[in-house]
């Protein structure tokens, strides 16, 4: 009765997997965030940075500990002079989108990728006095979108600061 019982290995064969092809009907892979949806008629300011070095959740592992904090000095830098040279004013609730700009051959990426980026973007607004603080009582969200692609060398972000008002203010 044990031997019945005994699981019999069977020799292990490499997995046969066909190419993956998607369907000549099926949508592209990559969509673009549709600012003008989304955000509508809502006071809203958008800053584009500059070509330069992003930080990358992906690849800052492999990053010195000094050259990350560079990067993100640098970024929270140019973040607070833009917002300063846009004249984004005082705002008690807003709501940020970063925007990854892929290079013109990417299909499919992760925008998410560029969190760390947008962090020290949003630490960059609060140093130009946009928000008092970006505690979750301030900023509520800090979402990451798909944008266009462009032929530049470098990844591109852009900040699309959305007004919310004092709605749910204290919620």
């Amino acid at each position: 009765m044990d031997a019945a019982r005994k699981p019999v290995q069977l020799p292990s064969q490499p997995r046969k997997s066909a190419p993956r092809k998607a369907p000549a009907s099926a949508p592209s892979t990559y969509v673009v965030w549709d600012q003008a949806k989304e955000v509508g008629g809502t006071a809203h300011w958008v800053l584009k940075l500059p070509a330069m070095d992003l930080i990358n959740a992906n690849e800052v592992r492999r990053w010195h500990w000094g050259k990350e904090r560079r990067v993100a000095a640098k970024i929270r830098e140019v973040a607070a002079v833009l917002a300063r040279k846009e004249g984004v004013p005082r705002l008690e609730r807003a709501r940020v989108v970063y925007v990854v700009h892929p290079k013109a051959g990417t299909r499919v990426f992760d925008p998410s990728n560029w969190s760390l980026t947008a962090k020290a973007a949003v630490d960059g607004l609060q140093d130009a006095g946009v928000f008092e603080d970006d505690n979750a009582a301030v900023v509520t969200g800090v979402d990451p979108r798909a944008g266009e692609r462009q032929s530049g060398a470098h990844i591109m972000m852009s900040l699309v600061i959305i007004d919310q008002g004092e709605e749910n203010a204290g919620a």
